[in-house]
């Protein structure tokens, strides 16, 4: 007796269809995941050895223009006086709220200099603590190489918990943020039987591979991205000449600031030789 073959019913062939289709984009969201995962590492350290390098550049230049802006207005006002006002009676005389700013953000600057790191980083408080332990748990229990599928799963993994770990030894709870938001999304394979749930959870995955193509595409065309790709020498190049525009702008900051001062001295005289002669 011959035997026919009894195709499998529709709704069967669609859900096979369908749990192929999430499978697979399950495997490309995990990529993505670590692609962006790996690229945020890569520039915040990047981040890191700019600051380091140019840090201290970057906040004398900008505490000489903070100075530079309190002598010209120094200057300005001395040149509408008739008598040779001291540095106190010109900052607080007719005071406008832009020379308040000026003023306020110069000592903001000196006082920030002065104390290094805050006390604030280095000791967190109750509540960021708190917070630290339980994002880093939080990644622990998504992240754990003991919950990889196989070997290739096993070494991503391993490298994502050691990032994990760099940003809780610096106690970053922004990188950590950004950890959980990648990675909270990631699903274990549906079981519904149901194919409408099944194709809203598919949907949904369309999403996320869509909003991380686009964070992907973002980091690497960003100003960090574009140097990390051209690669180390290149970061080294970079660094070094903005090193030397910071010299520079110190140098001339600092000619500036001495011509100021040397201009609001020779105008105090004048106006005390000028009381003088009227006595």
């Amino acid at each position: 007796m011959e035997q026919r073959s009894v195709p499998a019913p529709l709704s069967l062939l669609q859900r096979v269809t369908l749990e192929l289709e999430y499978l697979t984009r399950g495997e490309r969201l995990r990529e993505l995941r670590h692609r962006v995962t790996l690229l945020e590492f890569a520039q915040q350290e990047l981040r890191a050895t700019i600051q380091q390098r140019l840090g201290a550049l970057q906040r004398e230049v900008e505490d000489l223009r903070a100075e530079v802006q309190i002598l010209e207005v120094r200057l300005s006002r001395l040149l509408r006086v008739s008598r040779p006002l001291s540095d106190e009676e010109l900052d607080s005389a007719t005071a406008d709220s832009k020379d308040d700013a000026w003023r306020e953000e110069c000592r903001r600057q000196q006082s920030s200099r002065g104390n290094g790191c805050s006390e604030e980083f280095l000791s967190p408080n109750g509540h960021e603590a708190e917070l630290l332990r339980r994002l880093y748990r939080m990644l622990a229990r998504l992240l754990h190489p003991d919950l990889a599928r196989d070997d290739h799963d096993r070494l991503q993994r391993e490298h994502l918990m050691r990032l994990v770990n760099q940003a809780w030894e610096r106690r970053d709870v922004e990188q950590l943020q950004r950890l959980v938001a990648v990675w909270s999304a990631a699903e274990e394979p549906n079981s519904t039987s149901d194919l409408d749930d099944l194709r809203r959870c598919l949907a949904q995955r369309e999403v996320e591979e869509m909003q991380l193509s686009r964070r992907l595409r973002e980091l690497e065309r960003s100003d960090l991205g574009q140097l990390l790709k051209r690669g180390p020498q290149s970061v080294e190049r970079y660094l070094q000449r903005q090193e030397e525009l910071l010299r520079h702008d110190i140098a001339v900051l600092r000619l500036r600031r001495r011509r100021l001062l040397r201009l609001i001295e020779e105008r105090r005289r004048e106006l005390a030789l000028r009381a003088g002669c009227q006595h």
